[in-house]
């Protein structure tokens, strides 16, 4: 039985060691409080975008950033979900702002040569909205999440307005979408675990089949890759707990029937958010320091010390 429980618990040590990986350390400042995650695989460069400093920086695998967005450039606030749209040469960007009982939400566009504003949606109610995460379908029609109206929205080509296009209590708390196998939407929601979504006939229903739904549950960023699923957990701001998991699918790609951890608790992570795929190499923006700029009333003054610049872990999938 002792044998029996030493293999078990190395079984277990081993299943949660990283996957061969390299980590990017930049020169940013330590207040940015960053958010979002893309790669722009044809030139290798690195998008990310912060809360704090509202603005996009770029960069590459030495680290060393310039500003993509400059702070609260043509309106932009709060960076969230950023994506790259290649076949218009575009970089869109979600971006919010809480004053008081009035919610600012925005949807923006930058022309990826110069970074100017190509497009921009503004959105203010005094219903609890939040603009999240985004995807792009191939006909460049754009999914993004409003995780506090529980919605995902849609934002056709040419269009100057998106479109709610669900709005249920089962998309709860919706954050990261990704397409998965065909049409299907793939979505985290904090209240429901992971959904998938059709568009075209706005079928909804759980992705099931994950075993650890403290993991499932808690998801930001999500990303597909080779008929998986990887998540970014980042739920309890507790370093030990941050976790990479990878689900893979069935071949119709409409059930979990396998999961295992690519990191966790890697000491850098500092809730890590969200994740970008390039040249089947995983990108995760390791520390937001969001749990820390939370409990400061969205300030980083008085905790530059518990802040480090953005970091990003490029994991290698097999």
């Amino acid at each position: 039985m002792k044998q029996l429980l030493f293999l078990v618990a190395l079984f277990s040590a081993l299943s949660i060691q990283a996957q061969k990986h390299t980590v990017i350390q930049t020169n940013s400042p330590k207040d940015l409080i960053p958010e979002g995650i893309v790669v722009d695989e044809r030139a290798g460069t690195i998008y990310v975008s912060s809360i704090n400093q509202q603005s996009i920086i770029a960069f590459g695998n030495d680290g060393q950033i310039r500003q993509f967005v400059q702070p609260n450039q043509d309106g932009f606030l709060q960076g969230l979900g950023i994506k790259i749209d290649k076949a218009a040469n575009r970089l869109w960007a979600l971006s919010n702002k809480q004053d008081s009982n009035r919610f600012t939400s925005r949807i923006h566009a930058f022309d990826l040569s110069n970074g100017q504003t190509v497009f921009q949606y503004t959105q203010t109610d005094t219903v609890p909205h939040l603009f999240n995460d985004l995807v792009i379908a191939p006909d460049g029609t754009i999914y993004f999440s409003d995780t506090y109206y529980s919605a995902i929205y849609q934002l056709k080509p040419g269009a100057q307005k998106p479109e709610v296009l669900i709005k249920t209590s089962s998309l709860d708390y919706p954050n990261g979408l990704v397409f998965g196998k065909g049409p299907q939407l793939l979505i985290a929601t904090y209240r429901n675990g992971l959904m998938q979504l059709n568009p075209a006939t706005k079928t909804l229903a759980p992705l099931s089949g994950a075993k650890d739904t403290t993991l499932s549950y808690g998801l930001d960023g999500l990303v597909y890759w080779n008929n998986s699923l990887i998540g970014v957990h980042n739920v309890g701001g507790n370093r030990s707990t941050n976790t990479v998991v990878q689900y893979t699918l069935n071949e119709q790609g409409d059930r979990i029937v396998a999961e295992k951890i690519i990191d966790r608790g890697h000491a850098v992570f500092h809730e890590p958010t969200t994740a970008a795929l390039a040249n089947n190499k995983l990108y995760v923006l390791a520390n937001s320091h969001l749990a820390s700029y939370n409990a400061n009333k969205e300030s980083t003054v008085g905790i530059s010390d518990k802040l480090t610049p953005v970091t990003v872990v490029v994991y290698s999938l097999q």
